[in-house]
């Protein structure tokens, strides 16, 4: 698949030829009706209003008759096709009109069609151009895609390109059909008139002279503020990027101020081509009004001369009527083409890079009991300034092995790590892989056996599962054979037709063989197995704890969870534990859940009755207000107010206790000093959104957890008896807003957890939350649900960038997503640093033991004497400075041969068992 052409309308005709072809040909087609109707209103005055048809004072004629003649060379006879209708002048004058109304009608539908397979034909090519951007995107070597901002890239791809879509279906039609409406306009006008076609030619042609001469200083405004959006954009992305640095250093009035001061240089430029915008426009709608002056008075002055029947004039004052529109649109069409030219270059250049070579398959193996060794040879790698990061690196690893690349941070070790991965591509010397240079392979083909995992693990929007088994879709799926639905038929046509894969990302494009599994429920065992090695499983059940299902008391999977809930409940009572949990009960208030969750006594779906709305929602405020609580709830508010001003008064923000015990941020202590003085004050002179304030406070409070004593029983029973009112009375409208509890039913708005246990934990109470815990879990064993509780795990949405999980999660997903596929080759460039010491130390143990048999190359600083090893190479400023193989050290500079005899002078310390690595070091 070749790339871009640069040539906008190269580009457009190659991918679009039949379909211009198609629509070109329904342009002509309409030529001939289209002049009848600039030529029918001169026969309705002429004809039949002024009566020449009705020749010496006839009453009828014969109207619409049709005779064939021949020319003089074959006779000059005449044959008569249609007799004509007898007509009047009044019928005759509304047969003409009728006929009007029909070609009227007819070159609209010639329009609407037109501009229908114009629209599709556009859509279809910037469905096209997208993917051919992005396919050009993917083509970036790593040091190349580094300098390309995500936020430029989205907005060139998705919005600069849209302007560019709309233009394509007028690339070649839209001069093609209004040039020719505008041609036969002028050429009927000068048929009728050569003087009046003469003046309408002529300021036609000082519009199209003079207007795109006076629009090329738009077009480079236009250029600038392209440029200059794309910068914003881009900007505005590094901002979200940076806003832990931003807020870290509360350098935010800062960043406004320079994002203002883009904004500034924006207006300007778009001042300025505003004012030529509608200068132009003034100057081409004065020269658009200047024809008719000249044709009333030039045609009137000839029509009273009779050198002109009125008919004529009429008919080209109509056919003047359609000359202006076609003409302005083709100079607008003419900005337009210079405008999306230039856009056209402009983003080409970004994405401008040479498709990759064919590249090679990676041959296997003659002897599969002895893998391929990997060499490296002379290999020097530079920064984007010229400065070596290695110099001359040359040695070769024998599979299979453990190789450590050690040394000091930036020692060359993890340059050489990413050089062998394939993570940097521009370097001089070789890698080779079975005598094959990695550098010619194949796209994907290094992949199939090698997996790198680095410091930065790149997750994606979705689930765990979706990251770890991304390594997997790399098995186009075959095409579902015919017959097609419609649906599935226009999908893979259209997909054919705009140069897009035929597969869907739906289809199964994992490669299930290579890792190892049957199906998807054998492959989720091997994630879980896979997480248990990198310790992530612990953390996977709990997020399925936290998980959502659709499930209810009707589902079977609903029942069996409700069944699990009352098992823990039994436990708990056997093990004499009851007290660690308090249930929720619909006729008891919930001492350990907040006032809120006792009103409501359900999960809100939605924001309606979300916690942060509830205060403000007006159907829980007539609830309050019927039950009494319409004062109570203030007050324990302002209570709650003036203790966390005293309490905190003088507390640094950010010190442990706010989230431990305040109801607010550090920020909005002012702000409720100001609603405690409003409430406290003789008038009374609280506003509503105090209140709200307020009863918010209250509804977070929780009495064994707060412990400021501002529960009675008398306040208790008001919220169980208001709870009640709630869920009775709420309005239809509303009802699908919450999910309430119900001891017998699943509650699908709930997590997991919550279902399971059904109450909250006691506060207070020593282990409390572990004991439970172990309860929980030995429950869902016993009922064999625990691996239905996983997979809920890896469910759980990582968000972009994998922000949602902690690093250490992102890193064992990474890890795992690598593990997964089963690579020949497995290399760790800093992959551990997130985990702790010790459980990086663990997790490295693991890996040596599960790649036996097969080759890790490590650059893992702390972790290189970790475990056994066949060879360890040690670098210091980008160069070798120290091998081991075994417990034999080989001097830098010394070659193959020499370490080989000395090797054979000292067999003690060569000796090395199967799956010896061997290595030579040159200069």
């Amino acid at each position: 698949m070749a790339k871009i052409d640069k040539s906008f309308f190269r580009y457009v005709w190659r991918n679009s030829r039949h379909e211009q072809i198609v629509i070109l040909a329904i342009v002509l087609a309409s030529l001939p009706l289209y002049f009848w109707s600039l030529d029918l209103p001169k026969s309705i005055v002429n004809d039949a209003i002024q009566g020449r048809a009705f020749k010496a004072g006839a009453a009828t004629i014969k109207a619409f008759k049709l005779t064939l003649a021949l020319p003089d060379f074959l006779g000059g006879r005449s044959f008569e096709l249609f007799g004509g209708i007898d007509m009047d002048r009044t019928s005759y004058l509304f047969a003409l009109s009728m006929v009007f109304l029909v070609l009227v009608l007819i070159n609209g539908g010639f329009k609407w069609l037109i501009n229908l397979q114009k629209g599709v034909m556009g859509e279809r090519m910037l469905r096209r151009l997208r993917f051919d951007l992005v396919r050009q995107l993917t083509w970036f070597a790593p040091e190349e895609i580094r300098g390309i901002k995500p936020a430029e890239a989205a907005s060139m791809i998705n919005n600069e390109v849209e302007p560019i879509g709309v233009f394509i279906g007028d690339a070649f039609v839209q001069p093609a059909f209004l040039g020719t409406q505008a041609l036969t306009a002028l050429v009927y006008i000068l048929v009728q008139s050569v003087w009046l076609g003469i003046a309408a030619g002529a300021i036609v042609g000082v519009q199209g002279i003079i207007i795109p001469m006076l629009r090329r200083e738009q077009i480079r405004l236009g250029k600038r503020r392209q440029i200059a959006s794309r910068q914003l954009a881009g900007r505005i992305g590094e901002i979200v990027e940076s806003s832990p640095a931003i807020r870290a250093h509360g350098t935010d009035y800062y960043e406004r101020s320079e994002i203002g001061s883009r904004l500034s240089g924006l207006f300007f430029i778009r001042l300025d081509l505003y004012n030529r915008k509608f200068a132009v426009k003034f100057l081409n709608n004065l020269l658009a009004q200047l024809t008719p002056f000249f044709f009333y008075t030039v045609g009137g002055y000839l029509a009273l001369r009779g050198q002109l029947d009125v008919g004529q004039l009429v008919a080209v004052i109509a056919a003047y009527r359609d000359l202006p529109p076609p003409v302005k649109e083709l100079i607008d069409w003419d900005q337009q083409r210079n405008d999306v030219s230039v856009k056209y270059e402009q983003i080409i250049q970004q994405f401008d890079v040479d498709e990759p070579e064919e590249g090679e398959e990676l041959a296997p193996p003659t002897d599969p009991a002895n893998p391929v060794k990997i060499t490296i040879d002379g290999l020097s790698v530079a920064d984007q300034h010229g400065s070596p990061l290695v110099e001359n690196i040359a040695f070769s690893i024998d599979r299979p092995g453990h190789v450590a690349l050690a040394g000091p941070p930036g020692g060359g070790g993890e340059i050489v790590a990413r050089a062998i991965a394939h993570q940097i591509t521009q370097w001089k010397g070789s890698i080779r892989l079975n005598g094959q240079d990695i550098a010619h392979l194949r796209s994907g083909a290094l992949a199939r056996v090698m997996a790198y995992s680095g410091a930065e693990p790149v997750l994606f929007p979705g689930s765990i599962r979706e990251n770890v088994v991304y390594s997997l879709r790399r098995k186009p799926p075959a095409l579902p054979a015919p017959p097609w639905s419609k649906e599935e038929a226009q999908r893979l046509n259209e997909a054919k037709r705009s140069g897009n894969p035929l597969e869907a990302p739906s289809d199964e494009w994992l490669d299930l063989e290579a890792a190892g599994v049957k199906d998807a429920a054998d492959l989720d065992r091997r994630i879980l197995e896979l997480f248990g090695l990198l310790g992530f499983d612990e953390d996977i059940y709990r997020l399925g704890l936290l998980g959502k299902i659709r499930a209810s008391a009707e589902d079977e999977l609903g029942q069996r969870f409700v069944a699990v809930r009352q098992a823990i409940w039994k436990k708990l009572t056997e093990e004499s534990k009851s007290r660690l949990v308090e249930p929720f009960d619909p006729a008891r208030f919930n001492s350990n859940a907040t006032i809120g969750e006792n009103l409501l006594f359900g999960v809100p779906v939605g924001d309606t009755f979300a916690e942060h709305n509830l205060a403000a929602n007006p159907y829980v405020r007539k609830v309050i207000e019927g039950d009494g609580l319409s004062a109570t709830l203030p007050a324990i508010g302002v209570r709650l107010a003036e203790m966390m001003l005293e309490i905190f008064a003088g507390v640094q923000p950010g010190n442990p206790l706010y989230e431990r015990f305040s109801f607010f941020a550090a920020s909005d202590l002012p702000g409720f000093q100001e609603v405690v003085n409003r409430w406290k004050s003789r008038r009374r002179n609280e506003t509503p959104a105090d209140r709200d304030k307020l009863i918010s406070l209250a509804l977070a409070y929780v009495e064994p957890r707060h412990r400021l004593g501002l529960l009675d029983d008398a306040t208790r029973e008001a919220i169980v008896r208001a709870r009640t009112a709630l869920r009775a009375m709420i309005p239809k409208a509303l009802a699908g807003s919450v999910e309430f509890y119900d001891p017998a039913r699943y509650c699908s708005a709930a997590p997991v957890r919550d279902n399971l246990l059904f109450g909250r934990i006691a506060y207070g109470i020593a282990n409390a939350q572990e004991t439970v815990s172990g309860v929980i879990k030995s429950a869902l064993a016993e009922s064999g649900l625990l691996d239905t509780v996983y997979r809920i795990g890896l469910d759980y949405q990582v968000g972009p960038h994998g922000r949602l999980l902690f690093p250490r999660q992102r890193a064992a997903v990474d890890l795992a997503r690598c593990l997964i596929k089963n690579p020949k080759i497995f290399i760790l460039d800093d992959a551990l640093h997130a985990f702790q010491s010790m459980e990086a130390k663990v997790i490295f143990e693991r890996l040596i033991k599960e790649f036996e048999g097969r080759t890790l190359i490590t650059a893992l600083p702390g972790l290189d004497d970790v475990g056994r090893r066949e060879l360890k190479v040690t670098f210091d400023k980008g160069r070798v400075a120290r091998i081991d193989r075994g417990e034999e050290a080989i001097p830098p500079g010394e070659n193959e041969a020499q370490a080989g005899s000395r090797s054979r002078r000292t067999p003690e310390s060569g000796r090395e068992d199967e799956g010896a690595v061997q290595a030579q070091v040159a200069e």
